[in-house]
């Protein structure tokens, strides 16, 4: 009796190691306020902190996609999982900025490049074909469910015991549960188990050709898909670090930040759901002008309707609109230029994103302390968005490849 396609517990091994990765790494902005409370450290440099976190990630993110090519996703995965959780713990230990600026800023910051999207990407991209693009969207809710689930513990952890708890018990999550978990299951290439892509070795499918960084850097279409990505990770990361500060300033507690994330990432669980649904009808392209029109919305919202009960209702509009974006800009380019776009080509456009992500993180933190409120950087991200979506109405969509009747689904 032939063995069962391993497939379905790598797309389960990603999602957990997704969970982890980005509960972490999104829980920044509920420590501002502990920060400052406690050192005296002003938003604009926890922001700049943060920024540090967003370029390492984004310098790294095609060094990882390197080291995934030599060594596979398996060890890059597990080891800076572990990096990153042992960053945690570190934090609990700080008394000093430079030590949040090493901690966070860069050690952190690197495990993330290894553990998050772009490396589980390629992992799952491995395992299936035809199949790919539901399989990414379901694998990517782990984005969405570690924010529902650690944000809000992060907030409760520190409203009720110390943002230094906070810390060592997010660390150990990643140390304790997702390490283990990546090192016991996951096989780089269905090959390693006489299994074939999707579990069907009677499948055929169209294989891209794949391309060379320098040639994908020349490519009108690869620049196209990565600067709407772009305005993604400035209003992502601007919400994501700045939206738990700006419940304060409108009179909400320490811990509502973390809900509203909370519910923004129930929302975005939902959404990447129904995206990987409708993505073999409408396909990528028109599915991501949507997801930028909704999120454009969600900011001309947020600037001009600032008041608690609104924060709620933009946590829901922004959270169908946030990380379902991500799976689809990765079936693009991969379906464009092929396998080495799941490492060094789509590391790359990641580092443009983690750039503009930085830039969110900052400009938010500076305009709130030079204007007094966050109403600028708000239409600042609604403008960059105005131009994602401009730019998403101008991509190529390549053709969706027809699945097998035996694929396993």
């Amino acid at each position: 009796m032939s063995k069962s396609f391993l497939g379905p517990k790598i797309v389960m091994v990603t999602f957990f190691t997704l969970m982890g990765a980005f509960g972490l790494n999104l829980t920044a902005g509920q420590f501002f306020v502990p920060l400052n409370d406690t050192f005296g450290w002003d938003l604009t440099i926890l922001s700049l902190a943060v920024s540090l976190n967003m370029i390492t990630w984004g310098i790294f993110q095609p060094v990882m996609g390197k080291l995934i090519d030599l060594f596979g996703p398996k060890s890059v995965i597990a080891g800076s999982a572990a990096l990153m959780g042992s960053a945690f713990i570190l934090s609990a230990t700080i008394t000093q900025l430079w030590q949040f600026f090493l901690y966070y800023g860069m050690l952190t910051a690197i495990g993330f490049a290894g553990c998050g999207s772009m490396a589980n990407s390629v992992l799952v991209s491995r395992w299936y074909v035809t199949t790919r693009a539901k399989m990414l969207s379901r694998s990517s809710m782990g984005m969405n469910i570690g924010q529902l689930i650690l944000l809000p513990l992060t907030g409760a952890l520190i409203a009720s015991s110390s943002f230094r708890t906070a810390f060592v018990v997010l660390g150990l999550i990643m140390l304790v549960i997702v390490v283990p978990f990546v090192l016991i299951v996951v096989k780089n290439n269905p090959s390693e188990v006489n299994q074939m892509p999707d579990g069907d070795p009677s499948s055929s499918f169209t294989v891209v050709k794949s391309v060379s960084l320098s040639e994908a850097l020349k490519s009108r279409e690869f620049w196209i898909a990565t600067l709407g990505f772009a305005t993604c990770g400035f209003t992502l990361y601007l919400v994501a670090m700045h939206l738990p500060n700006f419940a304060v300033d409108l009179g909400g507690g320490k811990s509502l930040g973390g809900k509203l994330l909370g519910i923004a990432a129930f929302g975005s669980a939902i959404s990447m759901l129904v995206t990987g649904q409708l993505t073999p009808v409408f396909g990528k392209r028109k599915l991501l002008i949507m997801l930028y029109m909704v999120r454009l919305l969600a900011f001309i919202w947020l600037a001009v309707s600032p008041g608690i009960w609104q924060l709620y209702v933009f946590a829901i509009v922004y959270g169908i609109s946030s990380m379902p974006i991500i799976p689809l800009v990765t079936g693009i380019i991969g379906d464009k230029f092929g396998k080495n776009a799941m490492g060094s080509i789509l590391g790359f456009s990641w580092f443009i994103h983690q750039v503009f992500a930085a830039l969110g993180v900052f400009l938010g933190g500076y305009l709130r302390t030079l204007t007094g409120n966050y109403e600028l950087a708000f239409w600042l991200g609604a403008v960059l968005l105005t131009f994602g979506v401009v730019l998403t109405t101008l991509i190529k969509e390549q053709p969706i490849p027809a699945i097998s009747k035996t694929a396993v689904q």
